[in-house]
């Protein structure tokens, strides 16, 4: 009797279900929402100019968009009026205040955030494009739009697509910041991506915003990525100056300075009280000076290569000496002699301006032996994608001679430019490079970063 009547109840739930629209329960309440039809069909004429255009889902859909509201359901390209969409048990009416204007190829595509009863969302954008007298051209123009410090797509961002005839010709990104306009006519253009933080699908003054121009011509598939930044009002500020060693200063500012600016527009002038201080005999910015230390390095390596095949074979060392390691220990290497301080290092061997000038300058903090330069921002997981050269804060000075261990010198740094093109930057400050040196030669990962705390001071 129990179960039969169980069985009754189940018999009417999914008879409730199928009445409102929606799948019984089970693994089919995961099936997302299907579009089967659109008014009008893709590629037709639209003739009257006030005919809304509707999506037809195979079951009811929610009146609630899973973000933002229905009107963030669609897109309509190009803009030519205020958008309203309507719900529907079964449907989406998306119309254009004051009706679709003529000669045109309309865009509208309906985005991954409707759902249905069951909170199941579309997983895929829907596109159908249609005329209203206009040819359309088959034209493709897609890209990322891309965080310029991260390196990163910008997800969900707007982007407009402007062209000589002033319409905008808008889409989204989706999460990694991939944007795709199709059949746009043929012209110059310009792409502005941006954040819209505020919803009024504008670009505002204090969005996170880019922009690109490029050309199109019928049949061309033209990719073209879109780098945006924050808004910036202030100029950068010099912070701190630290010691790779005493020939190579760390210039560290408050803000992210253009990678591809030339370093020497910068001034750096170091003074000491009573005398003379060296001077900047190169200044770098931190990519270059990574691509310089390998430059170097490799040169040194290649030299020290084809001495050692010229040289004759060292004598063995003598079974008894003192300086053979014990039984089982592993083989150690030769001493090396340190090629200058480090401020916040521990003690090492000396060897001064002469030893560095044989060894090649020293390692930034976090550059890595082999394959391309690392640059830019080292928060960034990963690294940037190939070919995106990304911003950092510090300058790197390499010095006429050497700085003396345990003197103040005042450090005075103009000209900088931020990588919003704000112009005025500098500062000054004094530092003093510590008493402790380690050999900072070496390229690899070990370098200490001249603005960390010293080693004993983590215990």
């Amino acid at each position: 009797m129990g179960a039969s009547l169980l069985a009754g109840a189940a018999a009417l739930w999914a008879a409730a279900c199928a009445s409102q629209g929606a799948p019984p329960g089970g693994p089919e309440d995961r099936r997302p929402p299907v579009v089967v039809r659109t008014e009008p069909d893709t590629f037709a004429v639209l003739q009257d100019l006030r005919r809304p255009v509707r999506f037809h889902f195979d079951e009811r859909i929610s009146e609630q968009a899973r973000s933002g509201s229905l009107r963030d359901a669609v897109t309509v390209s190009p803009r030519s009026g205020e958008v309203r969409v309507s719900h529907g048990s079964r449907t989406l009416t998306v119309e254009v205040q004051g009706g679709w204007r003529p000669g045109l190829v309309y865009r509208v595509t309906l985005l991954p955030v409707v759902s249905d009863l069951f909170g199941n969302q579309i997983r895929d954008p829907f596109e159908i494009v249609f005329s209203t007298g206009g040819e359309p051209v088959p034209t493709a123009l897609a890209g990322q739009v891309w965080d310029r410090i991260s390196g990163q797509g910008a997800q969900d961002a707007l982007v407009h697509a402007v062209g000589s005839d002033s319409l905008v010709h808008v889409a989204r990104a989706d999460n990694q910041g991939i944007y795709a306009f199709r059949y746009l006519p043929p012209g110059a253009f310009t792409v502005t991506g941006f954040v819209d933080l505020d919803r009024d699908g504008e670009p505002g003054p204090r969005e996170t915003k880019g922009g690109a121009a490029t050309t199109l011509l019928a049949g061309d598939t033209v990719l073209i990525d879109v780098p945006i930044l924050a808004p910036d009002t202030t100029a950068a500020v010099f912070l701190r100056a630290g010691a790779l060693d005493s020939l190579t200063l760390v210039l560290e500012h408050d803000d992210y300075l253009d990678p591809e600016a030339d370093a020497s527009a910068v001034e750096v002038v170091l003074g000491r009280e009573g005398s003379t201080a060296p001077e900047v005999a190169r200044l770098f910015q931190e990519h270059e000076y990574v691509a310089f230390v390998r430059q170097v390095t490799d040169s040194i390596a290649r030299a020290d290569s084809a001495a050692s095949v010229a040289a004759p074979p060292a004598p063995p060392v003598a079974p008894d000496s003192a300086a053979a390691p014990a039984v089982g220990a592993p083989p150690q290497p030769p001493p090396t002699p340190g090629a200058g301080p480090v401020a916040g290092g521990r003690g090492g061997g000396r060897g001064g301006a002469a030893a560095q000038a044989r060894r090649g300058p020293p390692a930034l903090p976090g550059a890595r032996s082999g394959g391309p330069p690392s640059v830019g921002n080292p928060a960034v997981v990963g690294g940037p994608p190939a070919g995106r050269l990304l911003p950092g804060r510090r300058l790197v000075a390499r010095l006429t001679a050497a700085l003396e261990r345990g003197v103040e010198y005042g450090v005075r740094v103009a000209g900088v430019v931020n990588l919003n093109g704000l112009a005025g930057g500098g500062g000054e400050r004094t530092f003093t490079l510590e008493l402790a040196p380690v050999d900072s030669t070496v390229v690899g990962d070990s370098i200490p970063d001249p603005f960390g705390p010293p080693p004993d001071t983590l215990l």
